[in-house]
Parts: C-alpha cells; structure tokens; sequence
C-alpha cells in the first residue's frame, strides 16, 4: 500500500516541479526579456531630467511679459494710493500741510518713492528714494493718461491727477525701482543646476552601465559595420541573431540593395546618351583627357551629320533618333571591321560624335574616314521612310596638336570647321594654318557684333526691269557692311556667320526697316516702287519676325503690296508647313511673297502650291549658263512654264548679258535682274538713279 502510494505520488511530484517558476536568468537573458521599449525608457528617463532643467531655464523667460505686467500694476496702484490719500488731505482743508502727509507716508515698494506737484508742477513734497524727478513735460504726459507707465532705466513712473470738485490741487507721482528678478532666477536656476548635477554624478555610473548593456548589440553591429570591407556583400541581417535588431537589418539589406540598383541605373543615364546608348559628352570628355595624359600618340576624331537639322525637321524627332542610332551603330562596325584597336567611341553633341583611336596612324585613320562616310552615306529606311544622310570629319592629334583634352576637342572642330568649308573633301586633319584662320575668323565675328552695334550694316538696292517694257518696276534690297576702313565685305563672307552667331535676326530687322522707309521715300516723290528682301531660314525662328514686318511697314507708311518677301527654295520645302503658318498672316495683309533661287532645291510641284507665294526668282546660276550649259535652257524654261501654270510672276537673277536678256524676254519672263541694268547701289546713288532713269526696251540696254 505504502510502496504504491510513493510510487504514486513520485510523477505527481514530478508535474509541481515543472509548474514552479525558472529561475532569474543573467543580465544578458534580461536584456532580451526587456525589449526595445525598455531600452528606449531608460533613455527617456534620462532626457526626462535634461527636460526639467530646461523647464526651470525656460519657464522665468517666458513669464517675462507677465512679471512685465505686474510690476505696472503696482506702480499705477501706488500712483493711485498717493492720489486718494491727497485728495482726501486736501479735501479737509490741510492742503498746506501736504509734505507732512508725504513725510509720514511709508513707501512700501522697493526703492519706492512718492512725490507730489501742485497744479504748476512745483514740488511740494517728496518722500522715499534719493533718485532724480524726471522732468516736468515727461511728468505732464504721463499725468494725461490714466494707464501710462514710463520707464526710465530700469525705475517704473506713474503719475495722477490730484482733483476734487473740479478743483485741480496737483499731482501725485509715484515710483519705485524692482529688485533684480534676473538674479534671483539665475541664483535658482544655478542653485537646481548644482543639486541635478550632483544627482546625475551619482547615478552617472548606473545610467552608464545600464545604457551600455541596452545598447551593446547596436554598438556592436556598428563596430562591425565599420570593420566591414566594402567588397563583402554579405548581408547584414547574417551577422546578427538579435530577434529586434533582425527585421531592421533586413530592410537595411533590401535598402542597399534598391539603392545601389538605383545608383547603377543613375550612373549609366548619367554616362551614356539615350538614344544611341554610347557613352555621352561628360564620359567621353573624362575618357579623352585619360588617353591624353599617357603621352602617347591619340587620334580624335570629331563627325558631323551634315545638314541634320533639315532632317528633323521635315522627318520628325523620332525618325532623326532612328538614325542617330543608325549611324552609332555604323561607325561602331566601321571601327570594328578597321581593326582599331582600343577605339573609343561616343556621342559627344546632338548631331556630332567622337572617336578616341589610340596608337592609329594617319592612314588608318584617313582610311576609317572613308569607310564611315561610305557607310553613312547609304542611307536609312525606317518606318516606310528613306533618310539620306552624309557626314563631315575634323581629326587632331596629340601630343603634336595638343597636350590637353580639351585643347585636342577644340583642335579637331577647328579641322571639321576646315572640312564642313571644303567641297571636294568630306574631311580635315588639322594644321596651324587652320588655328590661324580660326583666330581670324573669330576675330571677323567680333568685329561683326561691334559693327551691328554701330550700324555698319546697310542696304544696297538693285534694279528691277520689266523685261518687255523697260520700265523700272522694284529693287531688292541686298545687304552690305561697310566696314570702317571703307572696305565692303560681301553677303556670302558675313550672312553664315551672321546665322551661326543668332546675330541674323537683329540684321534682318536693320534691312527690313531700311528697305521700307527707302521705297516709302521713293513713293512720297511720285515714283512707284516696290522693294523685295531677303529672309533668312534662321529668321523663322524668332517669334517676333511676323510684328518687326509689320512694325517696319507701320513706321515707314510703306504699302505692304510694296513689300516682297524673298525665300529661299530650299528653306520653303524644308518645312512647308511651318513657312505657310507664318507667311499667310502677311499674305493677307497684303506682303507679296517671293521664293528664292528656284530650281537649285529639291521642291515638288504639291509643296509649290501649298505656299501663299506670288513670285518665282529664276537661280542666276541658270540664267548664266544659259549661252554654256546646254541644260540650262530647257530648266529655265520648265521653271517658266511651272510659274505660268500657276499664275505667278517670274524673276530672272543675273542678268548681265543683251542675249540672256533677249532669251528671257522670248521665253515670256517679267523681270530682269543683275548687272546687265545696274550693280546694286547704295540708297543715295539709287535715288539718282531712279530720277534719271528712262524706261527703254530691252534691245537697247548696253551691257
């Protein structure tokens, strides 16, 4: 029985030892048991005592206003006591006697002092602090107005009338000087500092222990963060099993992880252009500039597209993106097939691209040259269209050309400049010559925008002839710059650069004003003509070319029948949508318009007839080889036959020879241009030439 009773109660036993409670663990287990809260509560009881000093710091500050207050209180209230108590003495007829009453009064108030005038501001009695009385006009002021306070240093003023029945005996003023509150406050505040002090130098070394216990896991991930080499890729969330500090060093993990991938992505947009995927400008430069450095023999090569601005224009941004891309990936295989070793390639501009070739020799290069050209030059289809493309190359070398990346990218503009100029070559290498003509060339654009300044730049006219009559019908205005030296530099030498330098605009406007105010001139004196000019592509950029026509047409009184507008073939077809938008608002007011050096562009019939114009100008390339071209003949006439068909009014330019004028005539052209009647004239000679001028047939003009 007993034997099973022990046996019994032996598994009973067993189970009332497992339900008593662990024992305490080490304060290592008690750090786990504690948790993030109550590390994050040591810390607060810690600011906790920093937040009370900075209560007993700030709190006095703040009451400033209120103590302010209080102590204009008492000084108005003691203004007021000294009052009462001498209208009551007066009242009782001891008005005399107003100095004992003073003498007797106690000044309750620190440093108080009482004072009372009569009604003249003379001092009748005073009583309590030895300090000056102010003056009587601050005192008046401050007896006007019942809740005035003045203060003068750091003593309060106050001041009343003293009256009874009307009767006006004096003044009572009333003052006194507050004990310092800052040093009191700053004595407590000192007096707390010291005694939280102490308490925080008493408990510092259990606040210390504690705060390192709770935190060494944080301070020991941020020791081995720091010891980290930064090419381990290790996640952090491996090198710790704190089950708190675990999840945060996961997102860490992913953080890094997104951010370098952003980085990445960063870095390669930052690098490399978009549309061609070559390394970009920034890239490229910082890859010269290394090649450079070495000493050795470095090729660049600059490539232009030529003309590439017409064809994003007329084909659109994306197809121009397209063969951007087309012809990166040409020169790529050209450099490729060539054998360039260590060929660097990139997109340096919108329409430009670099090659570094290292270790090349002229002729490798010359011939790469004349591969990629060929492989541009073959055009592209995309999207159901064709785009043909060609393309100019400057090359430099260093360190015979220069010693500095950046010198070596001016070097080579300077030969694509060279090469851009040339016609029977697409490229240059350069050579000093070339320096020298680029430092003449920008000093010429120097003294070009010094000369627009000046108005140096003038309009010189050229007859018009009506072919059958004789009769003078117009004149075109043509530009001129008349230097200072009396050298006249032509149209073809300034007008590129004038385009190149944005200065085309301020010129055209300058002729366009001339021009109208010298044909107003001519009709004001009985002689009807009109005046055409020309209007440069470039002009068509600046949104205010339509209001300086009519700006110029409103100052001048000129008609604007009497205006012709000459535009050249090529910049009409290059968008003729675009012209037609700005050109028809001037049609319909009356402009006439012309295009320009027809038949030496690429235009369409159905373009011709989508543009507002009323004058074809026969190219004075065809009218002078009319008598040596046996082509020429059949051109002129099929631009006539075109102009018939379509109602408009013919010019012939470069007239300068009885034949040509003869041929013109018989194939039924209107107007005769050139030297066969007149040079271009300045406007004084033009205006003795028109009161001179008799019409005469066309047979009799001498040439």
């Amino acid at each position: 029985m007993t034997a099973h009773t022990a046996k019994d109660s032996a598994p009973k036993a067993g189970a009332m030892r497992t339900k008593l409670p662990k024992p305490l663990k080490g304060p290592k287990q008690a750090s786990k048991r504690m948790g993030l809260a109550g590390r994050v509560a040591m810390i607060a009881v810690a600011a906790a005592f920093f937040a009370a000093l900075a209560q007993w710091v700030v709190t006095p500050i703040l009451g400033q206003g209120e103590i302010r207050q209080q102590r204009q209180t008492a000084v108005i209230a003691g203004a007021n006591l000294l009052a009462d108590i001498s209208r009551i003495h007066a009242e009782a007829g001891h008005w005399s006697e107003i100095n004992k009453l003073v003498d007797a009064l106690s000044v309750g108030m620190p440093d108080g002092q009482s004072a009372v005038f009569d009604a003249n501001w003379q001092l009748l009695a005073k009583d309590g602090a030895v300090e000056r009385v102010p003056p009587q006009t601050k005192l008046a002021e401050l007896a006007a107005d019942m809740s005035a306070v003045m203060v003068e240093g750091e003593r309060y003023y106050a001041a009343r009338r003293i009256e009874s029945g009307g009767t006006l005996y004096g003044y009572a003023v009333y003052s006194f000087q507050p004990r310092a509150f800052i040093d009191i406050w700053l004595w407590v505040v000192a007096l707390n500092a010291i005694v939280l002090s102490l308490v925080l130098l008493a408990i510092a070394p259990l606040i210390y222990r504690l705060a390192r216990h709770a935190l060494k896991p944080v301070t020991e991930l941020e020791r081995r963060i720091r010891m980290r080499d930064p090419k381990d890729k290790s996640k952090l969330a491996d090198s710790s099993d704190d089950r708190l500090l675990k999840p945060l060093l996961t997102s860490i993990d992913e953080v890094h992880e997104r951010s370098e991938a952003a980085m990445r992505r960063a870095l390669t947009m930052a690098y490399t252009d978009p549309v061609t995927r070559l390394p970009n400008r920034l890239r490229f430069v910082s890859r010269l500039d290394g090649a450079v450095a070495t000493g050795e023999d470095v090729y660049l090569l600059i490539c232009d597209l030529d003309r590439f601005r017409e064809i994003n224009v007329t084909h659109g941004p994306r197809l121009a993106d397209i063969a951007l891309a087309g012809v990166a990936e040409r020169l790529r295989a050209t450099a490729s097939q060539a054998k360039l070793t260590g060929a660097f390639i990139g997109r340096i501009g919108a329409d430009q691209f670099g090659l570094i070739l290292p270790g090349a020799s002229q002729v490798a290069v010359s011939e790469f040259i004349a591969a990629a050209s060929h492989a541009i030059a073959q055009g592209f289809t995309a999207e159901g269209q064709y785009v043909r493309l060609s393309a100019s190359f400057g090359a430099a070398i260093s360190p015979r050309d220069a010693a500095t990346g950046g010198d070596l990218l001016k070097q080579a503009e300077i030969a694509l400049k060279e090469a851009k100029r040339q016609t029977a070559s697409s490229f240059a290498f350069f050579d000093q010559r070339l320096l020298d003509r680029a430092r003449a060339q920008t000093r010429l654009e120097e003294e070009m925008r010094e000369g627009l300044e000046r108005g140096e730049f003038v309009a010189v006219y050229q007859p018009k002839v009506k072919l059958e009559t004789g009769e003078l019908v117009g004149a075109e205005a043509l530009a001129r710059w008349r230097r200072p030296d009396g050298m006249v530099v032509s149209p073809g030498a300034f007008i590129p650069i004038a385009e190149e330098l944005g200065l085309i605009a301020k010129l055209g406007k300058q002729v366009m004003r001339d021009a109208c105010f010298a044909a107003a001139g001519w009709n004001r004196r009985g002689i009807v003509l009109s005046v055409a000019v020309n209007v440069s592509p470039h002009q068509f950029d600046d949104p205010d070319f339509v209001n300086s026509v009519y700006q110029a047409l409103d100052d001048s009184g000129l008609s604007p029948s009497q205006l012709e507008l000459e535009i050249t073939e090529s910049a009409a077809v290059a968008d003729a949508d675009r012209v037609a938008r700005i050109m028809w608002p001037l049609r319909n007011r009356g402009v006439r318009l012309a295009i320009d050096d027809f038949g030496t562009g690429h235009s369409n019939f159905a373009a011709i007839t989508r543009l507002p114009f009323d004058v074809f100008k026969i190219d004075q390339q065809f009218v002078r080889a009319l008598s040596t071209d046996p082509h020429a003949p059949a051109i002129v006439e099929m631009i006539l036959a075109m102009a018939e068909a379509l109602g408009q009014e013919t010019v012939a330019e470069g007239v300068e020879t009885k034949e040509q004028a003869d041929f013109l005539l018989r194939r039924a052209c209107t107007i005769g241009q050139g030297y066969y009647y007149s040079p271009p004239l300045p406007a004084d000679e033009f205006d003795a030439f028109v009161r001179s001028y008799r019409p005469r047939k066309a047979d009799r003009f001498a040439a």
